[in-house]
C-alpha cells in the first residue's frame, strides 16, 4: 500500500495539476521535473495517468495479496522504475549536489521494494524428482514429468489463497464456483450431487493421508496421493474417484435431459472450468471418440484419463 500511495499521489498531482507538478515536484523550491524543460501539458498529464494506473494495480495487489497478482504488480513497477532511475542517474548533474542523494534514494527505493515483493512471493523450491515408477505399474504411458506438471497445475487451481496448501474448504470452494457458473443452487439436487462428488474426492485422498477434519495437503503430498491412489491405478482409479464428479457436471450441462452433452452444452462446461470458449468445438471433436456428435460420461472420463496421460491437452476439471 505504501508503494501504491507513493506512485498514486504524484500521479494524481501530475494528471490534475500538470503545471504545478512540473514547477514544484517534489517540494516547492526543489523542482526535479522542471530541470528538464520545456513544459508540455500533454506529456505531463499522460505521465500522471500512467503512474496513477500503476498505483491502482499496486493497491489491488495490496488488498488482494495473491502471489501471482503481487508478482505482476512488482514486475510492472520494475518496468517503470528501472529506466526512470537510469535516465535520472545519467542527468544528476542538473541537480544541486545536496539533492542528488535524495533523488537517488527516492528513485531506487521502488526497485528495492519491488525486488522484495518478488522474492517473498517466489514459487517454492521445486520438489525433488521421485524415482520413476515403471509405466505398467503406474497404469500410464507418459513421462512422469508430464503427470507431475499437470498435477501441479491442478493443485494451483485449487489452492485459491496461494498458501501452498489445499484443504476441504478449497475443494468445496471450487465446487461452489462451478455451480455459480451454471446458476445452480448448492441446495438443489444437482447442486448437492456436485458438492458430494467434489468432497468425495477430497475425503478419498484425506482418508488415505489419515488427515483430521481440519487437515491439509501441501503440493508434494497431493501429488504423491493423486499419483498413488488414482493415476497409478489406471482406469479403475478414475472410475472410482473421478467418475462421480464427471457425472455430476454432465448433469449440470445436460439441459435437455438425454444423458449426453451436445456441442452447445459442452460450451457451458468449458466456460465453467474457466477455459477459452473458442476452444470448445475443437475440444469436443477430440473427446467425441465415436463421432456421434455427443459426449457420454465414458468419453468424458476417458478424456480426463488421457489428459493426465499426456495424450490429450484438454483439462475438464
Amino acid at each position: 500500500m505504501v508503494l501504491a500511495l507513493g506512485e498514486g499521489l504524484p500521479g494524481a498531482w501530475a494528471l490534475l495539476l500538470p503545471h504545478r507538478f512540473y514547477d514544484a515536484f517534489p517540494l516547492p523550491g526543489h523542482p526535479w521535473v522542471a530541470l528538464f524543460p520545456p513544459y508540455n501539458e500533454h506529456l505531463v498529464r499522460d505521465f500522471g495517468g500512467a503512474v496513477l494506473a500503476l498505483a491502482v494495480v499496486l493497491g489491488l495487489a495490496a488488498c488482494v495479496p495473491q502471489p501471482w497478482l503481487v508478482r505482476g504488480a512488482a514486475v510492472g513497477l520494475l518496468a517503470f522504475s528501472a529506466p526512470h532511475l537510469v535516465y535520472h542517474g545519467a542527468h544528476f548533474g542538473r541537480s544541486s549536489a545536496a539533492e542528488v542523494p535524495t533523488q537517488a534514494v527516492s528513485l531506487a527505493l521502488p526497485l528495492v521494494l519491488a525486488g522484495i515483493a518478488l522474492a517473498t512471493t517466489a514459487p517454492k523450491t521445486p520438489v525433488t524428482p521421485k524415482t520413476p515408477v515403471p509405466p505398467k505399474e503406474r497404469g500410464l504411458t507418459m513421462p512422469p514429468t508430464v503427470q507431475e506438471e499437470r498435477l501441479q497445475r491442478r493443485f494451483e487451481l485449487w489452492d485459491r489463497d496461494g498458501d501452498g496448501r489445499i484443504d476441504r474448504g478449497d475443494w468445496e470452494h471450487e465446487a461452489r464456483r462451478i455451480l455459480a457458473s451454471f446458476d445452480e443452487s448448492p441446495t438443489s439436487d444437482k447442486g448437492q450431487a456436485l458438492l458430494d462428488a467434489y468432497l468425495g474426492m477430497w475425503n478419498y485422498l484425506a482418508g488415505h493421508a489419515e488427515l483430521g477434519p481440519n487437515g491439509s495437503l501441501d503440493r508434494q503430498a497431493f501429488q504423491d496421493l493423486a499419483d498413488r491412489q488414482i493415476l497409478a491405478r489406471g482406469q479403475s482409479g478414475f472410475d472410482e474417484v473421478v467418475r462421480p464428479t464427471i457425472t455430476s457436471i454432465l448433469d449440470l450441462c445436460d439441459k435437455d435431459g438425454d444423458g449426453h452433452v451436445s456441442p452447445r452444452e459442452f460450451r457451458l462446461w468449458i466456460r465453467a472450468t474457466g477455459a477459452d470458449e473458442s476452444t470448445a468445438d475443437t475440444a469436443f471433436r477430440a473427446i467425441d471418440a465415436n463421432d456421434d456428435g455427443q459426449l457420454s460420461v465414458e468419453e468424458l472420463v476417458q478424456a480426463v484419463h488421457k489428459y493426465h496421460a499426456g495424450e490429450l491437452d484438454i483439462a475438464l476439471l
